[in-house]
Formats: structure tokens, sequence, C-alpha cells
């Protein structure tokens, strides 16, 4: 897989090579052995589609407001607050976060957070939440499963890649 990552890599830095100046820029991750799906408000899925990732997993990210006065509290508050929210609701029978935690990677800033929903038919989902605050750009990473040592894996590698492109400046 991390050979896939590295190869999408060099596709995302195509796109934005390519993008013309003043238009939007498309970035697109092609990631060996998961499925790209494009969903609303910008939204990126990705969804396992191999042997060499865990099934059921689904990894997505999203263009975000640059807001650099973001803190780990806040971002926390916001989860917390979702969680709430949702718990007891529809299919969603528990929704817990813990383990805030805030890192850079080079010159990235990185605030995750991970959930646990417990739903109506008794499954589980894991999921990490994350926010990447680069120079110019932000964007908001998920990746959930069934198991958490899935989730994680899926995480930190999608992870590599966002944080490249969260840390190119713009023109």
């Amino acid at each position: 897989m991390r050979v896939a990552l590295q190869m999408g890599c060099l596709a995302v830095a195509l796109t934005f090579a390519q993008a013309p100046a003043g238009a939007q820029e498309v970035i697109a991750l092609a990631i060996e052995g998961w499925r790209q799906q494009s969903g609303r408000d910008a939204v990126i899925y990705y969804r396992c589609a191999s042997q060499i990732c865990a099934a059921g997993s689904v990894v997505s990210y999203k263009p975000q407001p640059h807001r650099t006065a973001l803190t780990l509290a806040d971002f926390e508050n916001h989860h917390r607050g979702l969680a709430k929210h949702n718990a007891g609701t529809g299919r969603v029978r528990d929704a817990r976060v813990s383990e805030p935690k805030q890192r850079t990677i080079e010159g990235v800033r990185v605030f995750q957070i991970t959930r646990q929903v417990d739903w109506t038919d008794n499954t589980t989902t894991f999921s990490i939440e994350a926010r990447l605050i680069g120079p110019d750009r932000s964007f908001s990473l998920v990746s959930d499963s069934p198991r958490r040592e899935w989730t994680v894996n899926n995480f930190e590698g999608f992870l590599r890649r966002l944080v490249e492109i969260a840390g190119i400046k713009g023109r």
C-alpha cells in the first residue's frame, strides 16, 4: 500500500501543476486497492476494494475553511458536541470520543480525535477524525472501519499524503 500511496502523491502533484491560474484546484489521490467516490459537498470517499486493505474500511477527506486560529479545545468540543447530539438518535445507539491530540508533521498542524459508534444493529465503527491546517489550506480526514487497528493503519497511510497536499503553499 505504501508504494500505491506514493504513486497517488505523484498524481496529486500533477493535478496541482495542471490547474489553470484562478481555477478551483481538484485534489485526487490514486490509491491502489481503494475505490474512489465523490460525495456531496466536495467529500472524496475511498472504500476498501481489495485484499490489501481491510474490508468495510472507508477513508474520506474534504477541503475545509482555512481557520488557522482553530485550537485543539475547539476541535475537541465540536466533536464531543456531535457525539452527544447523535447518541441515541436514528441508528446510533451510542457515540463516544476520546484521545484528542495535536501534532505537527512537516509544518502542518494535525488535530485528531478517536470516535467509537455503537449502532442499533449491534455493530461498532471505530473512527479517527482529523483537521489538517497547512500554510494556505486545510482539510478534514476521517478513517472508519469495524476494527480499531485497521482504522489507525488506514488513517496514517492517508494522513501522509494529505500532509503533503496541505503543506503546499499557494502560488
